[in-house]
């Protein structure tokens, strides 16, 4: 039996050892001094993939990371911009540098870590597992997700990842930015995809739900872009250029 490759969000783990060393010391009557361990980050973060291996049973690990600016920002510019004024922790940046010496890793202008760990895990027919916590990887077909906490594993298929971005289509996504159609909820939204089994019927009902609000399919087609984490088929891996989608492609 060949051992699974763990997709791991980067972003998340190493945000949170980061964070999780950071102390506060009170200098005087007034004065407060925040501090952190370079080191202490460092091993936090190797604990927390070491423990992924060990529950996984394999040595095999990717890290992505987000780089830039977001494709996405270029088409909504209010994508993320809740997260703008959002400090890094201490030692951040220095703590990636050395993980991404020590493990397969990669970073690429303009793509998130999701979009990273979609690619990968769609490129071929591999024994992939995600390793994230954000929801979004839902939309990823046919692979394992883990959250990192708990023992649920998520297996994707096809069907329920492409109706799970157009969920995402519909009511947003608070948490990025990007509003979704006005006036539908989550409710609405489960009612709407139930009634139409093909991605072209769903896409029409998607459209036809947006005009009823004064809006345009070029607005549902920007929701959708940015709901859509990345695929294998989203990207050209020569020229390293995002391939936006559009109604006609599986």
């Amino acid at each position: 039996m060949t051992k699974p490759t763990l997709l791991i969000d980067g972003d998340q783990f190493l945000y949170r050892g980061c964070v999780a060393v950071e102390q506060e010391v009170k200098w005087d009557s007034e004065n407060w001094v925040l501090f952190s361990n370079e080191e202490d980050a460092y091993k936090t973060v190797l604990r927390s993939f070491e423990k992924l291996t060990e529950k996984f049973d394999t040595d095999k690990v990717r890290i992505a990371f987000s780089e830039g600016v977001s494709f996405r920002k270029g088409l909504f510019p209010d994508y993320k911009t809740n997260r703008a004024e959002t400090r890094k922790p201490m030692c951040y940046f220095q703590v990636r540098e050395r993980i991404m010496g020590e493990f397969p890793s990669l970073m690429i202008d303009g793509l998130e870590a999701d979009d990273l760990m979609g690619i990968w895990a769609t490129r071929d027919d591999g024994d992939y597992i995600i390793i994230s916590q954000d929801k979004d990887l839902k939309t990823i077909p046919n692979t394992r997700i883990y959250s990192g906490t708990g023992d649920e594993v998520i297996q994707t298929t096809q069907n329920s990842a492409d109706t799970f971005w157009l969920y995402q289509t519909l009511i947003g996504d608070t948490a990025d930015g990007y509003p979704g159609c006005p006036g539908i909820g989550p409710k609405k939204a489960e009612v709407l995809l139930a009634k139409h089994a093909s991605m072209e019927d769903a896409w029409a009902a998607i459209v036809k739900a947006y005009e009823k609000q004064g809006l345009t399919e070029d607005d549902a087609l920007v929701q959708a872009r940015c709901a859509r984490i990345l695929r294998a088929s989203d990207w050209d891996s020569k020229n390293k250029e995002v391939i936006l989608w559009t109604p006609n492609q599986n």
